[in-house]
């Protein structure tokens, strides 16, 4: 029996922040693997980054903690300066005295329409905006 890459590991496993990929839709899709704490639960989330058509069209997708991924190395965000004083829409990224998010859509089950991802740790985080220092442009950069 053929041994499994150690990349590929269910999505539990996998470390939030990391870069996975995944086939959605039939097509191979790099991703950012995000995770959100309930209360008593981990809730496992993909963030599809590369490609991406429209970056308002950054949403969440559901994850099976069993779920199979392929964990990504070689791969980083890259930021440059972006505007300042404009509130962020789904797919920018911006600064704050917290770090750097990401905003995307969230699960139409929510409350809000959308949320936060933090760049330096890959949790789900609400109401980043507050003292936002600037938009940031951002891209995928291969390593």
């Amino acid at each position: 029996m053929p041994r499994k890459s150690k990349h590929i590991r269910p999505a539990v496993e996998i470390t939030p922040g990391t870069f996975v990929a995944t086939a959605i839709d039939g097509h191979r899709t790099l991703c950012l693997k995000v995770e959100r704490v309930g209360k008593d639960h981990v809730n496992h989330f993909l963030v599809p980054v590369d490609p991406v058509g429209d970056r308002q069209n950054l949403t969440l997708l559901y994850i099976d903690p069993n779920d199979e991924v392929t964990a990504v190395e070689g791969v980083a965000f890259a930021f440059a300066d972006g505007q300042e004083g404009v509130s962020p829409e789904i797919g920018d990224a911006f600064s704050t005295a917290a770090g750097v998010f990401l905003k995307i859509r969230d699960l139409p089950s929510a409350k809000r329409g959308h949320t936060y991802v933090d760049i330096a740790t890959g949790m789900l985080r609400h109401r980043m905006e507050r003292n936002m220092g600037r938009l940031l442009d951002w891209r995928i950069d291969r390593i």
